[in-house]
């Protein structure tokens, strides 16, 4: 098994899981979140507030984030902050398990041959 943290997911990061199904037979990926995730609370901030000041490296993971959780702030999860996190962490847990589905050939394959399961 291999926990994957979420942010959807990094080619670096979708690599080391082709490497451990290919190299170690893995077959079972768990993508995990958790309260109050750094990630989240910087991809609110900058939704909500129009911050403009995260690093280079930062902004890599809440341009990632982002299109998993715009959406929420649609719903009247925006007016309420603990709700709105726990469903920003649920919403990027779906589209990192999506993405690590559907983003490497090699990982679909394996999910087609009923060789690797990729669960939330």
């Amino acid at each position: 098994m291999i926990r994957v943290a979420c942010n959807v997911v990094a080619p670096s990061q979708i690599g080391s899981v082709e490497f451990a199904t290919e190299w170690f037979g893995t077959q079972l990926v768990v993508v995990l979140g958790h309260s109050w995730c750094g990630a989240m609370s910087a991809t609110l901030e900058d939704l909500t507030q129009q911050t403009s000041y995260c690093s280079q490296n930062l902004r890599s993971i809440v341009d990632r984030v982002r299109p998993s959780v715009e959406p929420l702030l649609e719903t009247e999860l925006r007016n309420d902050p603990d709700a709105l996190m726990n469903q920003a962490v649920r919403a990027n847990i779906r589209a990192s398990a999506n993405h690590l589905r559907h983003g490497s050939e090699v990982l679909e394959q394996l999910i087609l041959q009923d060789k690797l399961l990729i669960v939330g």
